[in-house]
């Protein structure tokens, strides 16, 4: 039957547009975040109105539904079920008024409580999986103000601020660290390296590393050693030729079919590098011949070569060379969540003037990415059919998705929202009622495998006495 016209009416009914909020809230509880976070926020000057852990809370929700500003809350304060989770209504205005309390304590607490937080995410998503692997990524956002704070020249004569983020193999971000924008990319990241080690120190995870050449300094390399953690991190193109030089005579090359600088002929090799405080490290190399470079036997051999240098403690017994450029070549995921929450939560662009306020924006951006991130652990994953190494085909389970799917299939769904006898109901449609219901299953499987950083704490604390098993 043909539709001929399309009529609008006005109803009494309330309507939620965004019906998976009581999902998010679901998460939220099950994680014990109101704790996590409320003491890490600036005290309140009046007893009325929100609490501050519900304005954090609503800022948080606020980028999971897909807000790009502070100006959509006002938007979404038109929400029933907005209004409802968070208590009341949080305007634009108060918001701004919010961020711009917090000072440098207080995001140092935000920043420790969000690595506690995903810790425990993490433990309590993947319990069976020991191996943690932790990858540090610096970006840059572009402004066009002129009076905003932090906002300077970088090395791509681009006018911006920038961040240092860092991402475990599953996309869970456990650092947002907004800075100036003429920061080197690996400026403090020894402080943070022990800031998040030492916290995911108190399991039993195995530690591991990896970064590229902006992270190859020693004060870098020997935090990492302290914390016992392994890693593979790019070096520089000048200290990858010294070490190429004193090992000129000793490197063997063997042929491989990794592919490198789109060529198909590359050749790997292996050398010690000692350094003095770090002992005698590993070296990989891998090159390809230069395109349209003819190879010249009296020359340099450096000059008919492409060179790529990566430095490890791990041993040649763990990890041959092509294994730990396979590692390290997953550094790239990293580079996906960046953009991830460069677009999907619109971190091109920062709201306020001051650069504290900014940081707190971004490490509650930071939090609504863990969230998505996890609710997207908990819907089906795609099963694909690839061509592995070897060139055959075989079968891969997708793991998790980005934001734009997650919003479109669990959170941004419509539906009734109800309110009678102080509680509030949202009536969805079958099909969607179907999925929801398996995702809160699965929310509260999570919150029985839960377990507080503090009690990780206590556990490591005896293991190492030894009064428990």
């Amino acid at each position: 039957m043909s539709i001929k016209s399309i009529s609008l009416e006005a109803t009494s009914e309330v309507f939620s547009a965004h019906s998976g909020q009581k999902i998010l809230n679901d998460l939220w509880k099950s994680l014990k975040l109101d704790n996590k976070f409320k003491f890490c926020l600036p005290r309140k000057k009046r007893n009325k109105g929100l609490t501050q852990i519900n304005k954090f809370k609503a800022l948080v929700f606020s980028f999971a539904v897909g807000n790009d500003c502070l100006a959509d809350i006002d938007t979404l304060n038109r929400d029933k079920l907005f209004r409802e989770l968070i208590g009341g209504t949080a305007s634009s205005s108060c918001m701004g008024d919010f961020l711009r309390k917090f000072d440098k304590r207080h995001i140092e607490r935000l920043q420790e409580a969000l690595v506690e937080a995903t810790l425990e995410l993490r433990l309590a998503m993947f319990p069976e999986d020991k191996k943690f692997v932790l990858t540090m990524d610096s970006t840059p956002h572009e402004h066009y103000a002129k009076k905003m704070e932090g906002l300077a020249w970088n090395y791509k004569d681009m006018w911006c601020l920038d961040s240092q983020n860092a991402y475990d193999q599953y996309g869970l971000s456990y650092l947002f660290d907004l800075r100036p924008g003429n920061t080197f990319s690996g400026n403090d990241s020894e402080l943070w390296v022990h800031e998040i080690f030492k916290k995911v120190q108190k399991t039993s995870l195995d530690l591991w590393f990896r970064a590229d050449s902006a992270y190859s300094k020693h004060v870098m390399l020997r935090a990492l050693a302290i914390k016992n953690v392994k890693f593979v991190i790019a070096l520089k193109n000048d200290i990858g030729s010294y070490v190429r030089r004193k090992n000129k005579n000793l490197l063997t090359w063997k042929k491989t079919k990794l592919r490198f600088f789109d060529s198909e002929e590359c050749e790997v090799a292996m050398a010690l590098y000692p350094i003095k405080q770090l002992g005698t490290l590993r070296v990989v190399f891998i090159r390809a011949p230069k395109k349209d470079t003819q190879l010249n036997l009296l020359e340099d051999i450096d000059d008919g070569y492409d060179y790529y240098s990566l430095v490890t403690n791990v041993s040649a017994f763990e990890m041959n060379e092509v294994q730990i450029i396979d590692f390290y070549r997953q550094r790239s995921t990293a580079e996906n969540y960046v953009r991830e929450q460069k677009y999907g939560f619109d971190f091109l662009n920062f709201p306020c003037q001051k650069l504290k306020a900014n940081k707190a924006f971004g490490l509650a951006g930071t939090i609504a990415h863990n969230l998505t991130r996890t609710l997207s652990f908990m819907m089906e994953q795609k099963v694909k059919t690839i061509k592995n190494k070897r060139g055959s085909r075989q079968k891969v389970v997708q793991l998790g998705y980005y934001a734009k799917k997650v919003r479109s299939e669990l959170i941004n769904i419509a539906g009734k929202v109800t309110c009678s006898a102080r509680k509030a109901k949202v009536r969805i449609n079958n099909s969607n009622w179907e999925v929801l219901r398996k995702i809160m299953e699965k929310i509260k499987n999570l919150q029985q495998r839960y377990v507080p950083y503090k009690t990780l704490s206590e556990l490591f604390e005896n293991r190492i006495e030894g009064t428990t098993s």
